[in-house]
Parts: structure tokens; C-alpha cells; sequence
């Protein structure tokens, strides 16, 4: 049967993307403390709450899904920025970008009698190929233990490395059980996984919720999942570490996609910068071809 790794939760970035690259998946074990779980449960349970089951094929009637996290428990924006975790993000997805963000949060609250989820990929929201190159990667935190029974995250080790001819494929769901595991893990832990794994949530066969939250990078050029610029206002903004301000998509990523009347919108946003001159953002090492360049045309203009 397949299985999925289980690593420390200080576990160094090299270990977890050795894994990665082979299986897809794996489990960085208790990650947050007894302590933060009780926080993120209290914080969260009176808010899913107040809201209704989700009425959809693909998110389910007996589920509850919660956006914009990081001003729903201020625990969600130390999560999204762990060194081990950015480390990571940075090996898969920097090969294909200058900068990359955080595509979506979402917390996901699977009730009883809920059916699994039929078998997917999570990158054909972006339908390109893209061979060789990891478009996006999920964190998925547990928040409640994750159990066979109580809908842990269904599993297709090793299927991120299937040869793909499209950019859509949902024809998976008549794997035998050998090929299968679910990500089973305690409160506090974090299933991480790649957008080209095929996955799904489990079926909840108890009589209570289970839940946890996503938290997804993607490469800094692809329009997110979530609209973070309209989820947040710049005084919650402000209030954020600057390397989750800019994870939510205030930078330019180079040369020139994302400012704002040539200005970073994290200079425009969070520092007030309104009436600066308007700039150019390309790369460093095109800065001295297009200097030479300029240099030889005046040259020849004098």
C-alpha cells in the first residue's frame, strides 16, 4: 500500500523537498503547539458557525469553507511564512518566476456523512502545461486530527510524476486501493503537496466535523485564486509582516507585471508613495545590456 512520509516539524527544506520530488506529499508532524491549536479551534469554530453548508458538486453539501484566514486568526499569517515552508516554496517554484504569492487560503470544514471528493489535480485552475515546472503547492494544516474515518486527505503518491496531455484529467477514480493513502496526521501538523498530485478530501464517516486550512503558493505571474487585494483593507494590511505583504501580491514581479503608475504597489499600498518618478523593474542581469545598449546608440547620436 502507499504511504506518505512523515518528517519533523523543523525538519530542514532539503529533507522535505527530497521527499517531495519523489512522492508528491509529506507530513511535517505537530508543528504547532497545543497551545496555538486551542487559539486556531476557538478562533474558527465560532465562525464556521455562523455560516451555511457549501452547496456544490465539487465542495460538497455537508462541507463549510472559510476564505481570507489571515485576518480570521492572526496564527494563519506565522504559518504562511515558516522558514522550512519558504524554502521549500523557493526550490519548486523560483525556477519559474522572479517572485512568487500565496494563490489562496481557505479553511475547510468536512461534515458528517460527507461523500470523497472525486480525485483531482489542483493546478488545472491555471490550464497551461507546464512540464518540469510546479505551478503551485498546497499546505494543508490540520486543525483537528486527521483520521482514515474523519475525511483525511485522499493521496496518489507519485502521481505528479504521470505523463500529462492535458491540462484537465479526471479520470482517476477507479485507482486500486495499493496505489492509495490518506494523509493522516495529528492537529498542529501540515500536509504539504504538490498542484500536480492527484488528490481529494475523504469521505467523513463520524458524527463530528473535521477540520483544517490550506494555505497555497503559486508562481508570482498567475492570477490567484483568491483576490487578496479586495480581502483585506491596507489598515489590515499594515498590520501584517512584510513578507506576507508581499506573498499576498504587492511587488512587481520582473520586468514590469504589477505596478502601480510605475511604483511597487507594496511602496504605493503600505508605505503611501503616490508621486514617485515613474520606474522601470527588469531584471539585474538585463540592466547592463540595456545600459550598454543606450550607451552605443547615444554614442552614435553625438
Amino acid at each position: 500500500m502507499a504511504t506518505v512520509q512523515h518528517l519533523r516539524a523543523d525538519e530542514h527544506s532539503s529533507k522535505i523537498i527530497e521527499v517531495l520530488n519523489k512522492d508528491g506529499c509529506v507530513v511535517l508532524d505537530q508543528v504547532l503547539s497545543p497551545q496555538e491549536i486551542g487559539q486556531l479551534q476557538s478562533d474558527m469554530q465560532k465562525q464556521f458557525d455562523a455560516i451555511p453548508d457549501c452547496q456544490g458538486d465539487f465542495y460538497g453539501y455537508a462541507t463549510k469553507r472559510l476564505g481570507t484566514l489571515f485576518t480570521r486568526s492572526t496564527l494563519f499569517q506565522k504559518m504562511a511564512i515558516l522558514p522550512n515552508i519558504l524554502e521549500t516554496m523557493d526550490h519548486f517554484l523560483l525556477k519559474g518566476c522572479s517572485e512568487y504569492q500565496i494563490n489562496l487560503t481557505q479553511a475547510i470544514s468536512i461534515g458528517p456523512k460527507e461523500i470523497k471528493q472525486i480525485m483531482h489535480q489542483d493546478d488545472p485552475m491555471f490550464p497551461f502545461l507546464h512540464p518540469g515546472q510546479e505551478a503551485m503547492l498546497n499546505c494543508m494544516w490540520a486543525i483537528d486530527d486527521f483520521t482514515e474515518e474523519n475525511g483525511a486527505t485522499v493521496l496518489v503518491p507519485g502521481s505528479h510524476l504521470w505523463p500529462r496531455m492535458q491540462a484537465l484529467n479526471l479520470n482517476y477514480e477507479d485507482l486500486p486501493p495499493h496505489m492509495l493513502t490518506q494523509g493522516v496526521m495529528k492537529k498542529g501538523s501540515v500536509l504539504i503537496y504538490l498542484g500536480s498530485l492527484f488528490h481529494c478530501g475523504g469521505a467523513n464517516r463520524t458524527q463530528t466535523r473535521r477540520t483544517g486550512a490550506v494555505i497555497s503558493y503559486s508562481l508570482g505571474w498567475l492570477r490567484q485564486a483568491e483576490n487578496h487585494y479586495l480581502a483585506y483593507s491596507a489598515e489590515e494590511l499594515r498590520t501584517m509582516p512584510e513578507r506576507l505583504q508581499r506573498l499576498l501580491g504587492y511587488f512587481v514581479h520582473q520586468p514590469n507585471l504589477g505596478s502601480v503608475n510605475g511604483i511597487d504597489p507594496y511602496n504605493f499600498i503600505i508605505n503611501g508613495e503616490k508621486d514617485q518618478i515613474f520606474a522601470e523593474f527588469v531584471p539585474d542581469m538585463v540592466k547592463p545590456l540595456l545600459k550598454e545598449y543606450r550607451e552605443k546608440i547615444e554614442k552614435q547620436a553625438a
